[in-house]
């Protein structure tokens, strides 16, 4: 299958589709919120050798092959190669520039650097141990540091530098420095804890959850996604998850209205076919959606969430909400990011099925027409 301009799919390139959408995910948002203009300004190179070269001809060259390299991966064009040169160029920016210089830069240039690597039909062990020696070294800096370990660090952090009200509220409630050290030591265990869960494969699932969830109490806590920290560590999650090769199986009512109309909105976003339609009468395949999985059966609100998981579309229409410009310090953003942890959360599944039963029980009067004939 020839790979397609069309920036929403993620399907016959050289890169599994996981791995593109992480790459692309990070060019997505590396352009909407307007990267560019950090690149190498000021002009502070930690190698000497540098600054033999003019600033004015170093930065332009730099900005240009940066977003052409970014929307040649968004178009799926080479995209090995646009992976590649989009990271070496991010990696090059921090070497010319001290201030440039940054770990969720570093990141970002390490993550799309390994992906230009990456062989087809390999697993993708450079990326993933990536993201071990990441989380592994951030925990150990901490450990190792005095300030981290007695709360002096996270204390003027959080009251002299961020002013958290919520953190000073409660903080005032509880013996002096005890809530700064109790937040240090869960940050110093989550992070080696998220180490040892992306070096063991069936513990890959605790370790995605863990770095969403604290990536995204991050965001609440500061307001603020540090620049590309959130956004490169979520979409850095998709290295971890194993993307179906074939359709999967999707068995519904085909007597009800609602089903099928519901059917064909999703099939208007399937743009790779990931999902087989298979229609059953009312009855045989009972009041839930099924989604047939290899040998894994998801049912109701399960399959539903499923199929926006496998869905390359919903991550990258996400990614441009969540980056769009707006305040460094957004509500909105954060209540997107609450919304969409509510609707994923493995704890919010309960509420999510008790609805989704409430609206199956009642779906021929909300169809407004009744049954209809399976097509």
């Amino acid at each position: 299958m020839a790979a397609s301009l069309n920036p929403l799919r993620c399907d016959g390139t050289d890169l599994p589709v996981n791995l593109l959408l992480c790459a692309k995910l990070i060019a997505l948002t590396l352009l909407v919120t307007n990267h560019v203009r950090l690149l190498t300004d000021p002009f502070l190179p930690f190698l000497p050798i540098l600054d033999r070269i003019p600033h004015a001809l170093f930065q332009r060259t730099v900005q240009v092959v940066f977003v052409a390299s970014a929307v040649a991966l968004l178009f799926n064009r080479r995209v090995r190669l646009s992976s590649l040169i989009l990271g070496a160029t991010i990696l090059l920016s921090v070497v010319a520039s001290k201030a440039y210089y940054g770990n969720n830069k570093t990141f970002c240039g390490c993550i799309l650097f390994l992906t230009g690597l990456y062989q087809p039909g390999q697993k993708p062990w450079m990326l993933r141990w990536q993201l071990v020696i990441v989380y592994l070294g951030a925990g150990l800096n901490k450990l190792l540091d005095g300030d981290w370990r007695s709360g002096v660090f996270f204390e003027n952090w959080a009251v002299r530098r961020l002013h958290q009200p919520v953190y000073m509220l409660i903080s005032n409630w509880l013996p002096p420095m005890l809530l700064a050290r109790v937040m240090s030591w869960m940050a110093i265990a989550t992070e080696l804890g998220m180490s040892v869960a992306f070096s063991v494969r069936t513990l890959y699932p605790y370790g995605i959850w863990a770095s969403l969830l604290f990536h995204s109490g991050m965001l609440f806590f500061t307001g603020t996604t540090f620049t590309m920290f959130f956004y490169a560590m979520s979409a850095a999650m998709l290295v971890f998850v194993d993307w179906p090769t074939t359709p999967l199986t999707v068995v519904y009512d085909g007597d009800c209205g609602l089903c099928n109309s519901a059917r064909r909105w999703m099939e208007r976003f399937d743009l790779e076919g990931t999902f087989h339609w298979t229609p059953f009468p009312s009855g045989d395949a009972g009041d839930r959606v099924q989604l047939l999985d290899g040998d894994k059966i998801y049912s109701g609100y399960a399959a539903f969430k499923m199929m926006l998981l496998y869905n390359p579309a919903a991550y990258l229409i996400t990614a441009a909400v969540l980056a769009a410009p707006r305040s460094a310090v957004s509500t909105f953003r954060m209540v997107v990011v609450a919304v969409l942890l509510a609707l994923f959360l493995p704890p919010f599944d309960p509420v999510g099925q008790a609805l989704y039963d409430l609206v199956a029980r009642n779906r021929r009067r909300l169809s407004g027409k009744g049954a209809c004939a399976v097509e």
